[in-house]
């Protein structure tokens, strides 16, 4: 059994790159393990560190193996991608602004969809004295400075932001995914078609369903504090009119009802699922 999924670490992210890191996760397995779990969305990329066996991805009709041991995995979108591990499971690593990709990799999320990209293509000057550094040591959670290092390194390249889209996303946070886009798009005074092209195009998913993942993910993010018995008072606090709404909208991003999830094996992914933006 997986020990831990994806839980927060403990670390201070430097102001710099407070913009770009939302919270350093790691996942481990105390034992050889041979599972197969679903990636649900969640709002976020992730850069992912694999310390231990190298992961297979379930994307659709294709089986792919992670492409490196240092990755960018992006946004999830209209599927469950899932990854198969046959051995030892070690991976950490960060959660990342949505911007992030497309800002500092240069990258925007449309171009990879439920997919894992891997350092060696991204950055293949860098990567290998990097991972050669991650590999050296014993303990995962010493990779996390390293991490940040390289992130850092990137900051000069950093691409110019688009501030009206910076506006809305972080407006979506504040708001749990609870506002209109076209209200959005017209307090930034951006037409609504090249709002929603310009979403999709850069963060990777439209801007609706992005609203809908994060609010889901509030509701996961309540629940780190509350019971499983609570879940549907939460889900009308987090702003459902009703209790099939909700109900509707977590078999759609989720693929079975709240009390088959939170019953069933997979339930630890629950933790992933409840970290949001700054």
């Amino acid at each position: 059994m997986i020990k831990a999924f994806a839980e927060k670490v403990p670390c201070e992210i430097p102001k710099e790159l407070q913009p770009f890191v939302v919270a350093g996760i790691h996942g481990y397995s105390e034992k050889e393990v041979h599972l197969t779990f679903p990636i649900y969305p969640n709002g976020f990329p992730v850069l992912i560190h694999v310390y231990k066996s190298l992961p297979r991805l379930y994307v659709e009709n294709g089986v792919f193996q992670a492409p490196s041991r240092l990755n960018l995995a992006g946004q999830i979108h209209n599927l469950i991608p899932k990854m198969e591990v046959e051995g030892y499971f070690g991976q950490i690593g960060f959660i990342l602004s949505p911007l992030t990709p497309y800002y500092l990799f240069h990258i925007p999320g449309s171009s990879f969809i439920n997919k894992w990209i891997g350092m060696d293509s991204l950055l293949p000057k860098q990567t290998p004295s990097i991972l050669k550094e991650l590999l050296a040591y014993k303990d995962p959670l010493h990779c996390i400075p390293i991490l940040l290092a390289f992130l850092n390194q990137l900051l000069p390249n950093r691409l110019p932001p688009i501030e009206w889209l910076d506006q809305s996303l972080e407006e979506i946070q504040q708001q749990n995914g609870l506002l209109s886009i076209a209200e959005s798009a017209e307090k930034v005074g951006i037409s609504l078609r090249h709002f929603r092209r310009k979403f999709k195009e850069i963060v990777g998913v439209p801007p609706k369903y992005y609203c809908k993942v994060i609010q889901l993910n509030t509701i996961f993010e309540a629940l780190q504090t509350s019971n499983n018995e609570a879940l549907n008072r939460l889900a009308l606090d987090c702003g459902y009119y009703d209790q099939a709404h909700f109900i509707n909208d977590f078999k759609k991003f989720i693929g079975n009802s709240p009390e088959k999830f939170l019953a069933g094996e997979h339930a630890y992914v629950k933790t992933y699922l409840g970290i949001k933006g700054q």
